[in-house]
């Protein structure tokens, strides 16, 4: 435990976990917008703009997590608008807190060493870097996790402390409505509240929470199911090989390097233990932390066999606990050595540091911006834009022109006054082209390799119209340009 001189608490319960908080988010900030709004981000923008009603019921309609970040990015939205900074700004300040819950978790269970390390982990995060500054729910739910572990500890220290209390039940609830994974993390609840189940009253209250999260959740029990089974039928998500596992756990320290060397600092932490008069077995706090990420990481890789899950944004709240566990287990090795400790800690995090790729062009790297200002550069008022697959007309219409974007009621009424036409398959671009004679045609083709492998769209046009140009934009956009009225016939 802390061992804290009254003068030096406004330093560590004020002034350290601000700064912390200044540091995650103006250091991310200031790469905001060094990427194109890409991937998800356009859905998740683009329905947020909706009505409050037509977001709740959004799941309902094939959406394929809860309403909760959505929801507070519409009312973002409202406010800031939906430019690529003020988007983005919302899942930086998630992140940017979670580093506070991490840290406050560390010198409150364990000690000033951990939290500092912990935090200093996460902070130097790759994963975390990029998904802060990402418009979707992985920054929530990684702060939802933070804050669970949080309270979940002090409510277990204090069963009687009504605001850690309502700080659990609001976490939890974060959790699950921000993505059905946050389930994972209230089952971890489950299983350390049986750490405790021979105090009967203790465990009772411990069990509190958790009743209420399921019925706050209640409404969301039949989507919850029906999202389930529908994805043990398979997604786009494939399932792990057999070194995944261990290659993720690498990638949340950055590298494997920086894996083996805590695992060494580790291996040493162990002998010491075992030469040293010490034996005072592991806290039921150091097992909870274990138990936080171990048992969702573990079950999440093997139930991907079944039903594909096991991919770096999926997975990344399970770093919370992690980061968490990695510095209170050496500090428990290690015991009251605190310059062995401290100088083991920075060495790693020095590491960790060396080994960060921010927002590396490797790492879902798209250049949409420029993709789209080439489109325009083709159009010539006699142009039809084809579009494939349908859904990257979100992503186009964004930087294309955002009114169009922001008009979710009229939409696609706009794309096709603008002779845009999204397509699922080769039958809907002949349609559009047969609606479309005597117009150049603009192929805007998005990752298609993999959605139409054999490329029956680009045969289509390869056989009826003469190939003009064709442009590659990192990393998964060409854009190809086809005359019209060059062949003696178009098999329409």
């Amino acid at each position: 435990m802390n061992k804290i001189r009254p003068e030096q608490q406004k330093l560590y319960s004020i002034y350290v976990p601000l700064v912390l908080f200044l540091i995650a988010f103006f250091w991310k900030f200031a790469y905001i917008g060094t990427r194109d709004v890409c991937m998800d981000e356009p859905f998740t923008i683009f329905h947020a703009q909706k009505s409050v009603k037509e977001i709740l019921i959004l799941p309902s309609q094939n959406e394929p997590n809860p309403p909760l970040f959505m929801l507070l990015l519409h009312f973002w939205i409202e406010l800031f608008g939906n430019s690529p900074y003020s988007v983005r700004i919302l899942p930086l300040l998630f992140n940017a807190l979670t580093v506070v819950f991490i840290y406050f978790t560390g010198k409150k269970f364990f000690n000033l060493r951990v939290a500092f390390f912990a935090s200093a982990l996460f902070l130097v995060s790759t994963y975390h870097f990029y998904f802060a500054l990402e418009t979707r729910a992985y920054s929530l739910l990684s702060l939802g996790t933070a804050a669970s572990l949080y309270y979940f500890l002090s409510f277990v220290e204090n069963d009687k402390d009504r605001r850690m209390l309502a700080g659990l039940i609001v976490s939890n609830i974060v959790l699950v409505y921000a993505h059905y994974f946050g389930w994972f993390v209230v089952l971890i609840q489950f299983l350390g509240t049986l750490l405790y189940v021979r105090d009967l009253k203790k465990f009772l209250r411990l069990m509190l929470p958790l009743v209420i999260t399921g019925i706050a959740f209640s409404p969301m029990a039949y989507l919850f199911v029906k999202q389930f089974l529908k994805s043990s039928k398979g997604t786009w998500v494939q399932p792990p090989g057999d070194d995944e596992y261990m290659a993720q756990i690498h990638m949340f320290f950055n590298a494997k390097t920086v894996y083996d060397l805590l695992i060494w600092f580790l291996v040493a932490g162990l002998l010491f233990k075992l030469l040293s008069n010490n034996r005072k077995p592991a806290s039921k706090r150091l097992i909870t932390v274990f138990l936080w990420w171990f048992i969702p990481y573990t079950f999440m890789y093997y139930i991907s066999e079944k039903v594909p899950m096991f991919i770096n944004r999926y997975i990344l709240f399970n770093s919370v606990g992690l980061y968490l566990f990695a510095a209170a287990f050496l500090s428990y090795l290690f015991g009251d050595r605190k310059f062995i400790t401290g100088v083991l800690f920075t060495i790693a995090a020095w590491f960790m540091y060396r080994k960060i790729e921010i927002n590396s062009k490797e790492f879902y790297y798209r250049e949409v911006n420029n993709a789209v200002n080439y489109v325009k550069t083709q159009s010539d008022g006699q142009h039809m834009v084809i579009i494939h697959p349908h859904w990257t007309s979100l992503n186009f219409s964004y930087y294309y022109n955002r009114q169009i974007f922001n008009d979710t009621k009229h939409y696609d009424e706009h794309l096709a006054a603008e002779s845009i036409y999204p397509v699922y398959n080769v039958m809907m671009a002949r349609d559009y082209v047969k609606q479309n004679p005597g117009k150049r045609i603009i192929y805007y083709q998005d990752g298609s390799a993999l959605i139409d492998p054999d490329a029956t769209i680009m045969k289509f046009l390869d056989s009826n119209f003469v190939r003009r140009d064709s442009v590659f934009f990192p990393q998964c956009f060409n854009i190809t340009v086809f005359e019209p009225g060059r062949r003696d016939s178009v098999q329409l």
